[in-house]
């Protein structure tokens, strides 16, 4: 099984690294792939370069060696669509099992995704959700929920949807980039190594 982690990371933080590793638990992985999305298309600018934010993805990921920094949006020019990455990586894998991880609040936002409803025929979603979590799904999003749900972990090649409930660290890369701007403690937040990069390179106002 291949499983992918996109997210914007800027910057990656201890959050990111343990929802990660907790999909390696829960799916008994020996690795996850930490996908930078180097042009996102529905997010603001960044407030780090493309390069900045993999230079740091890299540096957390030394760190976990069930963590591997991977750089395929940055290898493809234009804006970072999912099912653009999901279709490369699946020609990579053949028919093993693919899986994308997203957060809930991700998956109520799955029909603003470009070609949305191929994302489940390129591969699995692990759907990352807090216990007791009240997420407000829109009717396409429940429809799949009803036809695509497993309580098993994903063995199919595409077209499932596993849910992990798990606690998740209460970070965000915004928390984290307000912290650095006003000289705040970010020992709780980021991995050292990518601490001293930004204070190194004087990012987010550091």
């Amino acid at each position: 099984m291949i499983c992918l982690f996109g997210g914007t990371f800027d910057p990656i933080h201890l959050g990111h690294m343990h929802a990660a590793l907790t999909v390696c638990e829960a799916l008994s992985l020996d690795q996850v792939h930490m996908v930078l999305s180097a042009q996102p298309a529905h997010r603001d600018p960044t407030g780090a370069t493309s390069q900045q934010r993999w230079q740091m993805l890299k540096l957390a990921c030394e760190s976990q060696p069930r963590l591997v920094a991977d750089d395929r949006e940055m290898r493809r020019s234009g804006p970072s669509y999912t099912v653009d990455t999901l279709t490369d990586a699946r020609a990579e894998c053949g028919a093993d099992p693919l899986c994308w991880v997203i957060g809930s609040d991700a998956l109520a936002d799955l029909p603003s995704w470009q070609r949305w409803r191929d994302v489940l025929r390129l591969c699995n979603l692990v759907v990352l959700s807090r216990p007791g979590s009240q997420e407000v799904y829109p009717e396409a999003v429940r429809e799949l929920l009803a036809q695509r749900a497993t309580d098993a972990v994903p063995n199919e090649p595409t077209g499932q949807v596993f849910v992990v409930e798990a606690r998740m660290r209460s970070i965000s890369a915004s928390q984290v980039r307000h912290a650095v701007a006003v000289g705040g403690s970010v020992e709780h937040l980021l991995p050292a190594r990518v601490a001293a990069y930004i204070s190194e390179h004087g990012l987010y106002g550091a």
